[in-house]
């Protein structure tokens, strides 16, 4: 027998072997961390993505005007040029499940303000299972069991205490008024006008999935609502039982404005007001002495994910 092959045999089989060891290790060890890397870029951009219509949906309830706002949001991500697979996601729009954050009665009819909240869920996330949520004017990450800590603040008591001073509540019902003497030299109200921003869910497109590429988008309309017959009373109830104190400076704002106004206006009869409901009610004089014109402006604001 030969024995000067078998050296050549042994040394591929020995090349071989190093060859799968360098390849099992590099599949095991590399490529992960090499797709963990790129999704925590992605999930990055998902966190830039939030914030900025975060932004979007504060700026629109402040500018109370017909405009449309969309913001792109990569789904998936985790592709590298040695492993293109893709991780997906999931964005979903939901109307709050503490109910409307306040209502305003005028002419008999009940007008709410409504607040949505939108969220980022990972499917089959190369890194960790972290997603998005945006709800009462700030942002959580949640992760797994359904945990969420604040993205901005460093724990819920810094966002309840934001929340009582949140610019965003405050802005969400504006009550513009005009007067002017009559021929008794009285200082009437004349003109009310009731800013009210509603935020709700598009009932088609509030719900996308997959690992491309998906949009968020808003869009504002304003609806002047003129209330005829004048009302005797116009009255602004908040809701009390947020887990984030929202109501805190939207009812300290309405109930100044109301009470100015009873100072104001001599054809304002009394406003009063409960803090343990945060109810505040302006009433008129009487059915002759209403103003002579009440708007109520509602600002609908669709929001929607595709």
């Amino acid at each position: 027998m030969d024995e000067r092959a078998v050296a050549p045999v042994v040394a591929a089989m020995l090349l071989l072997a190093a060859l799968v060891m360098f390849l099992s290790v590099y599949n095991a060890v590399v490529v992960p961390s090499f797709k963990e890397q790129a999704e925590v870029e992605h999930l990055y951009a998902v966190e830039e993505s939030f914030l900025a219509f975060g932004s979007d949906m504060t700026t629109a309830a402040a500018l109370k005007q017909d405009l449309h706002l969309s913001k792109r949001i990569p789904l998936g991500g985790g592709d590298t040029i040695f492993d293109p697979v893709r991780s997906g996601g999931s964005l979903r729009f939901s109307e709050d499940p503490g109910g409307p954050l306040a209502s305003v009665t005028v002419g008999g009819t009940t007008y709410y303000c409504n607040l949505t909240n939108f969220s980022y869920t990972p499917i089959s996330n190369f890194w960790r299972d972290q997603g998005y949520i945006w709800q009462y004017g700030y942002t959580n990450v949640t992760g797994a069991g359904g945990l969420q800590t604040p993205l901005d603040y460093a724990d819920m008591d810094k966002v309840r205490e934001a929340a009582e001073r949140s610019g965003f509540a405050g802005s969400l019902i504006e009550i513009e008024h005009d007067g002017r003497y009559d021929n008794n030299d009285n200082y009437n109200c004349t003109d009310v006008r009731i800013w009210v921003v509603t935020f709700e869910p598009d009932k088609k497109h509030y719900f996308a999935s997959g690992n491309g590429v998906g949009t968020l988008s808003l869009n504002a309309a304003v609806e002047d609502i003129r209330i005829t017959p004048s009302p005797n009373t116009i009255e602004i109830a908040v809701n009390t039982g947020l887990p984030v104190p929202l109501n805190t400076s939207l009812w300290a704002k309405c109930n100044e404005t109301f009470h100015a106004m009873n100072e104001t206006y001599a054809n304002v009869e009394n406003c009063t007001f409960s803090p343990k409901e945060d109810l505040v009610t302006l009433t008129f004089t009487d059915s002759e002495h209403v103003p002579e014109r009440v708007t109520l402006r509602l600002v609908r604001v669709v929001v929607s994910a595709r």
